[in-house]
């Protein structure tokens, strides 16, 4: 680890969070030598469609989550932002607060990688944060293309990391929680049981797929 702090921004809905999420955190944070990875839960996605559970509820549950781990730790300054939230803002808030050469890793799957060329400042997010892209067992060969778009500034920020069985958890949580089916095992206990003391995704509520 060079002289320079690294910190990992792990931004998602969270809705809720599941052994998924927390395994490509600890692999993102010991393969590229992060100090900490902040989880942003989001306030007002722009580019999610499906129906979320209150940002209240989604940031309880993954501060529960992580609560063991001395490396992760939570920030809602994306839940006090109003309005539609974007990765640079929080980027360029998080800046604010560390010291000037501060490293920032911002972690997320390759489906957020392929729809990078449309969002917001996407350059300057680029400028500013290098990306951990999560890749999922039926490849990522898609993501070439993506850093070629980018040139040089693709090639420098944007890495991959590979973490087994990812697409496994996150589908068979989507279905089971739709099903009203246990998730042991593949959501922390803790938040289990957070779930079914607040009666969660009932109704229309789904799981997203990814992030």
């Amino acid at each position: 680890m060079d002289e320079h702090r690294r910190i990992g921004v792990f931004g998602g809905t969270f809705n809720p969070i599941h052994m998924g999420h927390l395994m490509i955190a600890e692999f993102a944070t010991e393969a590229f030598g992060l100090e900490t990875t902040i989880f942003v839960p989001t306030g007002s996605p722009p580019h999610k469609d499906v129906a979320i559970v209150s940002a209240a509820d989604r940031y309880q549950m993954t501060a529960l989550a992580i609560l063991d781990n001395p490396r992760f730790t939570i920030s809602d300054i994306e839940i006090q932002r109003s309005g539609v939230s974007y990765t640079v803002d929080t980027i360029r808030e998080l800046k604010k607060q560390y010291p000037k050469g501060t490293e920032f890793y911002f972690i997320c799957g390759t489906d957020s990688i392929q729809d990078l060329p449309n969002w917001k400042f996407n350059r300057e997010l680029l400028e500013q944060a290098y990306f951990i892209g999560a890749t999922r067992p039926d490849g990522s060969d898609f993501i070439g293309n993506i850093i070629d778009y980018f040139g040089a500034l693709g090639k420098e920020k944007i890495h991959l990391l590979e973490v087994p069985e990812l697409a496994l958890s996150a589908t068979v949580l989507r279905e089971r929680l739709k099903a009203g089916q246990s998730v042991r095992y593949i959501v922390p206990d803790v938040v289990i049981r957070y779930i079914e003391e607040h009666s969660l995704y009932s109704g229309n509520l789904q799981i997203e797929y990814f992030l």
